[in-house]
């Protein structure tokens, strides 16, 4: 678990961020139940810290504070009118008594529970459709994409994630290099961010973490790419620095070989006037409209036309796709709608 708000990378801990703020400016009274070293504080915001430190910091002992704060959540649940809960299903089972159990049938509120991961797992598939007890639970998806892979559950939502745009400042001038932001590993597309740079001869920024376990990958295979000028590292971004990365950036490229649920970089990239271009996989022909705010593409060299066409991107079209569609104003009215129901 990674603290609320995130220090850095954590980008479903910041839209839990974003929720809960906006609920409890709308006068909902909102309890976030969250890791050892968050900071979310407001009127009507109470915080529940359910481990003594961030747990990211010691992912050997995640699971067991993960299972601690959904009991936790479990034994109080008496005290509020509906729990949103940002696990996927899956996660609620455990062992106990040497049955395995879902935690999820000791609930009696009211619940929606949001997706965050990707759903393209057989053996996740699978469980849900066997377990049919879950379905009496609003699910919520982050993406069609993400919802198409599981349509049989019955009561399900689609709530695209939402920035505080106010906070992301549209750049018109850029700066002639690509920028990748996000995390070092294979699934992120790292390595096909790199041979881009090299096809196009255009400067690549690299501002990304590198988890413990993609540390070997990095060494083994991307660190030895990194020359400190044409290929160049820059390490984990703090906010303001990864703002000044993404207004200035000819665009944004994001790679990715796996079904991105979302892509919160994507909107961001967007919210500063910065053009994406991605491949087509996951959410990103949800997000991405093609020759209006980036390019959707699907091989190497489609990517690296669409590097040298980003000039004729409007910043502006790009910011305006974000005001109308992934706006933090907009996902708060959405959960709002899906909570009132459920109460």
């Amino acid at each position: 678990m990674v603290p609320v708000p995130p220090k850095k990378y954590g980008g479903i801990e910041r839209i839990v961020d974003e929720l809960a703020r906006g609920l409890a400016h709308r006068n909902h009274l909102v309890t976030v139940f969250c890791a050892g070293g968050s900071e979310i504080a407001g009127k009507g915001i109470f915080r529940i810290e359910t481990s003594p430190y961030p747990t990211s910091e010691r992912p050997e002992e995640r699971r067991a504070w993960e299972e601690k704060q959904l009991r936790i959540v479990l034994d109080r649940q008496k005290e509020f009118d509906l729990i949103h809960f940002n696990y996927e299903p899956i996660i609620f089972r455990i062992a106990e008594r040497g049955k395995e159990i879902n935690l999820l049938d000791m609930l009696e509120r009211p619940a929606a529970l949001t997706f965050h991961n990707t759903t393209n797992i057989p053996e996740h598939i699978e469980y849900y459709r066997s377990h049919k007890n879950l379905y009496r639970h609003t699910m919520v998806f982050i993406s069609e994409n993400q919802r198409s892979r599981v349509p049989f559950f019955k009561n399900t939502r689609v709530i695209y994630n939402g920035i505080p745009t106010e906070q992301f400042p549209v750049e018109n001038k850029k700066n002639n290099y690509l920028l990748f932001l996000g995390r070092i590993m294979r699934e992120k597309g790292i390595l096909d961010a790199i041979a881009v740079a090299k096809k196009t001869n255009i400067l690549l920024v690299i501002a990304a973490k590198i988890d413990p376990a993609d540390k070997v990958f990095y060494k083994d295979e991307v660190e030895p790419l990194i020359d400190g000028t044409f290929i160049r590292y820059f390490g984990e971004a703090g906010f303001s620095e990864k703002i000044e990365l993404l207004k200035k950036a000819r665009c944004l490229l994001f790679p990715i070989q796996w079904e991105e649920p979302f892509g919160l970089v994507m909107i961001e990239a967007l919210a500063c006037g910065t053009p994406v271009v991605a491949f087509r996989r996951g959410s990103v022909p949800e997000i991405i409209q093609n020759e209006f705010n980036g390019y959707v593409v699907d091989n190497l060299d489609a990517m690296a036309q669409a590097v040298k066409l980003c000039d004729k991107i409007s910043p502006y079209d790009c910011r305006k796709t974000v005001e109308k569609r992934f706006s933090a104003e907009r996902m708060v009215d959405d959960y709002e709608a899906v909570f009132k129901e459920l109460f």
